[in-house]
């Protein structure tokens, strides 16, 4: 397609050189294969909170290439207005996801409190691109605030950055309160003297645009009335004569633009080179020749563009950018279909109800659902969503007011809407005159590949290092499982173990290999550490360049806020249960429960598992090996196994099963080597587990060794033992089953239902989801948003009453 559009260019403009535009091409080369770009958005369970209450969110991840993942960890921040940083969460991510939550301090008084989230990988870039959302928190006093006189500004913007002497163009503006609202604003373009050259009126949330033709030696100034009635006076931005305007226009369907010089223009500025830009990839250029006549116009081919913002640059014979043009590409190739359905509706007092969802196609898909009390989770005017932040956001300067109303409509009048947006605000991701200067972004920070401890050994000369290997043993959660690593110990003292996995805290115990004596260990300090950064320094203006938190109306705040307290006294009070005591009021454990308490950890000890109890279980007897004990036992388990017993597969729902031996991961072959008598516990993790690497769509089998077997807790003694801090540990959302809990506690839950992690395959493209009403909730908002294996991005939203 870039063939033949240059191949057209050479024919219409009658130029045989393309020396110019190579530069450009290898420059955006370098910066798409060297320093691809990331971006974050962030859904939460949501849109209003109480203070005490807990956010639940989910964070996406999107490269620029598509399907190429380059992070697999990401930072998440609760900071405040002052920007202290209140909260901190590490995540792994898998498929390009990763979730957590923030516990609101019930103490917290503003209404003004964000979640910054960013990968160490985004660190290198500039740190306005660094994902910041505000979450609107609702006051807990009831008394009226005091009033502030409210700022009004407008701002102007010539479409492609100049205004040229002599030349008409258009000029763009916006409007803004202090809180980032948009206002209609009418008024006039004058001269010094007062003579009015043009009027201009806004069309769309405080934009729009008036033609101007600014003259040589004037200067003007837009006299408008601002809300309060107060006349306003705004200066406009000098005119310049060596210069060019650059505009666009959509003409049925097709993309034109058109280059304007000034009639006294010098020779740079008569030869000009267009260069569009998408994803860091050229996907237009074309060489202008001006010397003979002021203005050209000339169509740019879009239809087969992905979806998103295409940055047009002017540059003159110089190779300097002179002007430059943001246009939005809306040709419905970035998403994918997501079908939410509900089939079992009852939306009475603790209801059973059950939405469907189905994803089509051969791509694996990793969504959210959101169910909230729509009558209580109302949503504000400003607001974002996965369309918005990946497509829009991301790449501009500037607050974008109610940006998925732009993704809401596929009419003319949104477009032209949408290009109101292109004409006020900047592209934001790569400075052209940098990246002809030769300065590229100095690269920091290295992606990590998950976890890695790194350490050194001190005291010890290069003699006494040489050809040493650390060995031992790590112990994931308060369990005697472990793991044996072996890692060779560098001239330097240093070494390192990657590729690790884990939550909370690691235990590891270790000493020099061959050490027999434990004499060389014992002469020597060690040292250890994650690979997990610091926060970096929080922009203390944060709040100054994104919307203010939003209030609900005060009925429903208060309702909110009464609710939210007597749900947390009811947490107080253990009435029902919680992730990490795992209690319910006069409920007695079972052996299978106690059996879970001491053998598994971290994720291990939750989720959606069957527990089989080898000890108690008399068929277990009769069984050579674990996949023929499991073999029929849980529904869409698929066992295969060779004719020696010795191998062999587990899938489900047509994906393999990972297996784990004492939590730690491993092979059929070592789950089959392993004898039943042996086994105290085996449990078996529905899709998805989230312990695996790549989340576990296949679900996991996790075999574990009684107490005393080899390779457990015996094996560590007398070694030498540190901790290490892994991801933020996991808090699981509670959700009721009414089938078999109290029916009679009440019911004060806002958010009815959330699931960040709901993995979706060719062979898993349908899922059901149950949830139970609270008590007084008369219409359900769900919401579902996601991403595939393609960066291809989904969302619905539905009411259901």
């Amino acid at each position: 397609m870039k063939n033949k559009i240059l191949l057209l260019l050479l024919i219409v403009f009658n130029t045989t050189q393309l020396f110019s535009q190579n530069i450009y091409d290898s420059l955006l080369n370098e910066l798409n294969t060297k320093y691809p770009q990331e971006k974050v958005y962030v859904q939460l369970d949501k849109s209003f909170y109480s203070p005490g209450e807990t956010i639940w969110f989910k964070a996406y991840l999107k490269s620029d290439n598509t399907g190429v993942q380059i992070s697999t960890s990401m930072y998440a921040e609760l900071i405040n207005e002052n920007g202290t940083i209140l909260q901190r969460k590490t995540m792994p991510v898998l498929l390009s996801g990763a979730a957590s939550n923030f516990q609101l301090p019930d103490t917290i008084k503003s209404s003004k409190v964000y979640i910054r989230a960013f990968t160490s990988w985004m660190l290198n870039f500039d740190s306005t691109l660094l994902y910041a959302k505000p979450v609107n928190v609702i006051r807990g006093d009831a008394s009226p605030k005091k009033e502030t006189p409210v700022h009004y500004t407008i701002t102007f913007f010539p479409e492609g950055g100049d205004l040229v002497s002599g030349v008409e163009s258009k000029l763009a503006f916006k409007t803004n309160d202090q809180d980032g609202k948009p206002f209609d604003v009418k008024g006039n373009i004058v001269t010094p003297d007062g003579k009015v050259i043009t009027d201009f009126t806004s069309a769309h949330n405080g934009m729009g645009f008036t033609l101007f033709t600014p003259q040589t030696g004037l200067t003007y100034k837009a006299v408008w009335k601002a809300p309060s009635g107060k006349m306003q006076e705004t200066p406009l931005p000098a005119a310049r004569s060596q210069a060019a305007t650059l505009s666009t226009l959509w003409d049925n369907g097709q993309l034109k633009y058109t280059i304007k010089r000034s009639e006294d223009a010098t020779d740079d500025m008569k030869e000009f080179v267009v260069i569009a830009q998408a994803g860091q990839q050229t996907v237009y250029a074309a060489k202008i020749n001006l010397k003979t006549k002021t203005t050209v116009t000339a169509p740019m081919v879009t239809d087969s563009l992905p979806d998103g913002i295409v940055q047009v640059t002017l540059f003159n014979r110089a190779s300097l950018p002179v002007a430059e043009r943001i246009i939005f590409i809306k040709n419905n190739n970035q998403y994918f279909i997501t079908d939410l359905h509900i089939v079992e509706k009852n939306i009475k007092q603790k209801g059973k109800n059950v939405l469907q969802v189905d994803v089509g196609g051969s791509l694996k898909s990793n969504l959210s659902v959101s169910v909230t009390d729509a009558d209580l989770d109302i949503q504000p005017a400003a607001k974002e969503n996965i369309y918005s932040q990946f497509l829009l956001s991301s790449d501009l300067k500037g607050s974008i007011y109610n940006a998925p109303y732009y993704f809401s409509s596929n009419e003319d009048s949104v477009a032209s809407q949408l290009d109101l947006v292109m004409m006020t605000n900047g592209w934001r991701r790569f400075n052209w005159e940098k990246l002809l200067a030769g300065t590229m972004p100095k690269l920091k920070y290295i992606p990590e590949n998950y976890l890695t401890i790194q350490g050194n050994v001190f005291g010890l000369t290069p003699v006494q290092l040489h050809e040493k290997m650390l060995t031992g043993f790590i112990q994931t959660g308060n369990k005697n499982e472990n793991s044996i690593f072996t890692v060779p110990v560098n001239k330097d003292g240093s070494f390192k173990i990657d590729q690790l996995y884990f939550f909370d805290t690691l235990k590891i115990s270790y000493q020099f290999n061959g050490d027999k004596n434990k004499r060389l260990t014992e002469m020597a300090s060690f040292g250890f550490r994650n690979n997990l950064l610091a926060s970096p320094a929080v922009d203390k203006t944060l709040s100054s360049f994104l919307p203010f938190a939003m209030q609900p109306p005060s009925a429903i705040a208060q309702k909110s806020i009464k609710q939210t307290n007597l749900f947390r006294d009811q947490l107080s009070k253990q009435d029902i249960k919680v992730l990490e005591t795992v209690k319910v009021t006069g409920k007695i454990k079972s052996p299978r429960d106690k059996l879970n308490e001491e053998y598994a950890s971290g994720m291990f000890s939750s989720g959606n598992a069957r527990i089989f109890s080898i000890e108690d279980d008399p068929t277990a007897a009769g069984s050579m090996t674990v996949l023929d004990y499991l073999r029929g036992k849980v529904a869409g388990l698929q066992i295969n196994t060779t004719s020696g017993g010795g191998g062999g597969t587990i899938t489900r729902r047509g994906s393999n099963t990972d297996v784990f031996l004492n939590e730690s991961p491993t092979d059929i072959d070592m789950i089959q080597s392993t004898p039943m008598s042996d086994v105290a516990m085996i449990k078996v993790f529905d899709p998805p587990f989230f312990g695996s690497f790549g989340g576990g769509a296949g679900g996991a089998v996790a075999v574990y060794t009684k107490k005393g077997s080899a390779g457990r807790a015996g094996a560590v003694k007398g070694l030498s033992t540190t901790t290490v801090q892994g991801y933020s540990s996991i808090k699981e959302f509670y959700s009721p089953d009414y089938s078999t809990d109290n029916t009679s506690v009440p019911d004060y839950r806002t958010t009815l239902y959330w699931n960040p992690f709901l993995l979706m395959n060719p062979q898993n493209k349908r899922v059901t989801i149950p949830f139970y009403n609270n008590d007084s909730a008369k219409r359900i908002r769900v919401v579902i948003e996601g991403i595939n294996e393609l960066g291809q991005i989904t969302r619905e939203e539905k009411i259901f009453e």
